[in-house]
């Protein structure tokens, strides 16, 4: 009676702990069948299932046949009756089923290795040591490594409780009482020891046959290891190097062949009992070990150090060669940029719808203004500001843009209940939109898209956010209360969804469901639950995607974009792998990886959370996993057009290749070994520090380009150099997306780089006479981005100054710094500021030019903030101070007379 409880008990355990799991996964099946991929959930879950099945059955097959075996010899050797059963033998089995346990669910999460060899895609790439397909390396290697260590570690762990078993009996078994039987035991004095004499025969054999198995999955592991020297990161190669090709590969190989030939020695000295054929086969295999462990070593230093560029050239040549590959550099455009010095009225006059789409706004000063004016309430966030373009009354122009979001994490506390943070709260509103070369007169950014509602140029029928880059807490939409919709004079406006997302909560069994994978009573008790209420949960966009997908890499910077009179964003995603021959290994927040392709674009509904994944680039992981999940991908064509037009080279994929190519720009393996046109990113000015120079998005007409376009660029200094000599343009649109261009600078001039712009600007006397001003008035000058902006054949650096209240910080665009490197102005605006550096040359776009020789409004604005500082002198009683300040205003005044009378 006492067993059956016990079995009962236990039974009703497992139910009970199996009932949070199960709901889960119910759970996760409506949310997989709302987003519309519910076949990607099935299949996953479908293989994991039936890998951890397979593995476990086969797994506790092997171990239990192994036990099995032990336990039998043991009785055999003992006899029957003798057998005595001890504290040992009842912990081997439940052992057998955890270690079971832990290798299904294991392998159950291989599945991606086991899928992707299953439904591997050729490459077309042959690597040059092997003249393997490099599908071998992206698919087969991986799944053959799995299978190596899974074997090797299931093979030892059956050994070690076969060996527990043997050795908890060994003293019965070696005791003098058993009578040895000669046809159980085998004897030659001659070899062994007494000790030996009396293991029996069966238990000798189970053993080595163990250790042969171990050995001879070691012989795999050294078989495979030949091919993993070309991904070795020793020595100048990346890859196999001379002493890998012709010392490590040729070692590797008779180590494999002699751990081959030492398993099967033992298996076969079960019946021989010689000890020489085991010790000779350990000793030739440690030799080996040994031999490949140092040999190589000692061969690069005596042999290949002295002469290493001579016997190292091919392979580096594999190296250049396949990294570029990998990364996706091997068919970027090298073209030389003629540089000219002289940055002429006619390049800027032919250049004026360049000129119109400078970005004088930086992202980060601008979010801080945004957040001040165009926030709203506390309970909306800007998470970051965007680039992006957009066609306006027929003319291409580049804007800024934020999405207003909502983050209840500002509420007072007070007002965070479960009703307002799960019910009313639930979405955010519209968005943010300036041009990114226009300012006001107060020098705040000359919105195109502002408030609430949504008020613009833009069509923006359907404001609604939610489903965004900072929602992360689950909301129940459609219940018995209103969602705050947004405020207004009148009072806060209410609105109920209408869209599709989340899943409908119209059964008791549903809300129980989301009562245990939430947490939340609120589910059953809330009298605002009605059958209409959908919950929504995974709204993060990243995370949203990333759950569906989970197999891509995801860019950390999607951006908004207005299509249809809705928001959507735009994430870019990544296939990866450290597979790729030959190709140096790059560091990321995910691990290392040799190769990349940005081969996804990922489309998320702002409103409805809809998720379409778009193929933009057909390569092999992709298709593979295409062939994995037939449903899952569209092609590139479904994209609707109004879409396109938004897609761009994703940032982070370019500073990863850009990264890449400081180094393997160069082709010359000579040049390529000494390092001698290796490159660095160049640094600019930052709130007191020096930064890298981050790839920016401008709107330029490229050398022997037929229009404007949008593009993605990042110059280049040579390495302990500041002077520029190249830049790399991705380009974003249309026919030509995805195309790098190298432009090359004449290496016998010298072309100023940013961080000798902004010394520049630190030198010139009327500058950072300004700014130290501007910096006592109890603010900070901000200095942004410093682009360089190819126009024609000439370089335009631009530089915009703003000003920042220590406290309530809202940054004014006050200044903005133009130069063509050897000469910096300084102007209220962009076309102020370039009529000056035209040295007197005005551009009018109408075509008639006007002559200044100094801008008069900036030296009027300089001239009056010098008599207000006199002013503040001569209230504090400082005399000395007021008659500098008034030294400075008579100067000043001077000049602007001196200018209008030009005029």
């Amino acid at each position: 009676m006492l067993s059956k409880t016990k079995y009962i008990l236990l039974v009703l355990t497992a139910i009970t702990f199996s009932i949070g799991p199960g709901l889960r996964y119910f759970t996760e099946y409506l949310w997989f069948d709302m987003t519309g991929y519910l076949s990607v959930f099935i299949t996953i879950l479908s293989w994991k299932v039936l890998i951890f099945l397979a593995s476990f059955l086969l797994v506790f097959a092997f171990i239990y046949l192994n036990v099995h075996i032990a336990r039998t010899f043991t009785k055999n050797a003992l006899g029957e009756n003798e057998y005595q059963y001890t504290d040992t033998d009842g912990l081997i089995l439940p052992a057998a089923i955890i270690m079971s346990l832990i290798f299904g669910l294991y392998l159950s999460n291989q599945w991606e290795t086991i899928l992707l060899y299953l439904n591997m895609a050729p490459t077309g790439i042959e690597d040059p040591i092997f003249f393997r397909d490099v599908s071998f390396y992206l698919f087969q290697l991986p799944l053959m490594e799995l299978i190596k260590n899974i074997s090797l570690s299931l093979t030892t762990l059956a050994l070690i409780l076969a060996g527990i078993i043997y050795l908890d009996k060994l003293e019965d078994i070696l005791s003098p009482q058993y009578t040895i039987d000669s046809s159980e035991y085998v004897t030659n004095d001659s070899d062994l020891s007494g000790l030996m004499d009396r293991i029996p025969a069966r238990v000798l054999m189970h053993i080595s046959a163990l250790l042969g198995i171990i050995l001879t999955i070691i012989a795999f592991s050294f078989y495979l290891s030949r091919f993993e020297i070309l991904f070795s990161q020793q020595g100048v190669v990346t890859g196999a190097g001379y002493t890998d090709v012709h010392v490590r590969l040729p070692l590797l190989t008779i180590t494999s062949l002699v751990c081959f030939i030492a398993a099967a020695g033992i298996i076969v000295n079960t019946r021989l009992r010689s000890i020489r054929i085991p010790l000779l086969g350990i000793s030739a295999v440690v030799v080996m070990i040994l031999l490949t462990s140092f040999a190589p070593a000692v061969y690069q230093q005596i042999k290949v150090e002295p002469t290493e560029l001579q016997l190292e050239e091919p392979y580096l040549l594999y190296n250049i060669e396949y990294t570029r590959a990998g990364f996706g550099l091997s068919d970027i455009d090298v073209r030389p940029f003629d540089y000219n010095p002289e940055l002429t009225r006619s390049a800027v006059a032919n250049n004026e719808d360049v000129i119109s789409n400078i970005r004088i706004w930086d992202e980060r000063a601008l979010q801080n203004t945004y957040r001040q004016t165009q926030q709203i309430r506390t309970y909306y966030e800007f998470n970051d500001v965007d680039t992006d373009r957009y066609y306006i009354n027929g003319e291409y122009s580049q804007f800024m843009i934020a999405a207003r979001e909502m983050d209840i994490t500002h509420l007072d506390p007070s007002a965070r209940t479960w009703v307002n943070e799960r019910l009313v709260y639930t979405h955010g509103f519209g968005a943010v939109m300036n041009s990114v070369s226009e300012k006001t007169d107060d020098g705040r950014p000359e919105l195109v898209l502002r408030d609430i509602p949504p008020q613009g140029d833009f069509g923006l029928a359907n404001p609604r956010i939610y489903y965004g880059e900072l929602t992360r807490d689950y909301k129940i939409v459609n219940s018995g209360l209103e969602e705050l919709d947004y405020p207004s004079a009148a009072g806060n406006v209410y609105a109920r969804y209408e869209g599709k997302g989340g899943v409908q909560l119209d059964s008791i069994f549903r809300r129980l469901a989301y009562l245990v994978r939430f947490g939340d009573v609120n589910f059953i008790l809330s009298q605002y639950m009605t059958e209409e209420s959908r919950v929504m949960y995974d709204q993060q966009i990243n995370q949203r995607a990333s759950k569906i997908v989970p197999f891509l890499v995801y860019e950390n910077e999607p951006y908004p974009v207005i299509y249809d009179g809705k928001i959507f964003w735009i994430i870019d995603a990544y296939t990866v792998s450290d597979k790729f021959p030959y190709s140096e290994k790059y560091r990321v927040e995910a691990g290392e990886l040799n190769y990349i392709r940005n081969s996804v674009k990922v489309v998320i509904d702002a409103y409805d959370g809809t998720v379409n994944y778009y193929v933009t680039e057909d390569e092999p992981l992709v298709t593979a996993y295409s062939r994995i999940f037939p449903d899952l991908f569209k092609t590139y064509e479904e994209m609707p057009d109004g879409l396109k037009e938004h897609i761009r080279y994703p940032k982070e994929y370019f500073r990863v290749q850009m990264d890449i190519y400081r180094n393997y720009h160069m082709t010359n393996v000579e040049t390529f070994y000494n390092k001698e046109d290796a490159w660095q990113i160049p640094r600019e000015y930052y709130r007191g520090s020096t930064i890298p120079v981050d790839p920016y998005y401008i709107m330029t007409r490229l050398p022997e380009g037929e229009g404007v376009e949008y593009i993605l660029m990042q110059p280049f200094t040579p390495r302990n150099r500041q002077n520029m000599i190249s830049w790399i343009a991705a380009r974003c649109d249309g026919p030509n997306y995805g195309k790098l261009i190298h432009y090359e600078f004449p290496k016998d001039r010298m072309i100023y780089g940013p961080n000798q712009i902004e010394s520049r600007i630190d030198q010139d006397p009327n500058i950072s006479e300004l700014f130290t001003l501007w910096g006592q008035q109890g603010s900070s000058v901000i200095r942004g981005n410093l682009l360089v902006v190819p126009l024609d054949n000439s370089i335009l650096y631009i530089e915009p100054v703003f000003i920042s209240a220590d406290e309530g910080e809202i940054p004014e665009l006050r200044r903005v710094i133009v130069s063509s490197g050897e000469t910096v102005y300084m102007g209220l605006d962009l076309v102020t500021s370039l009529q000056v550096l035209l040295r007197g040359e005005a551009v009018d776009y109408d075509g008639e030019p006007v002559y200044v020789s100094e801008d008069a409004r900036e030296l009027a604005e300089r001239a009056l903030e010098h008599y207000n500082n006199a002013q503040g002198h001569l209230s504090n009683g400082d005399w000395a101070g007021y008659g500098q300040e008034m030294e400075q205003v008579y100067t000043l005044l001077e000049q602007i007379s001196q200018s209008v009378a030009e005029n």
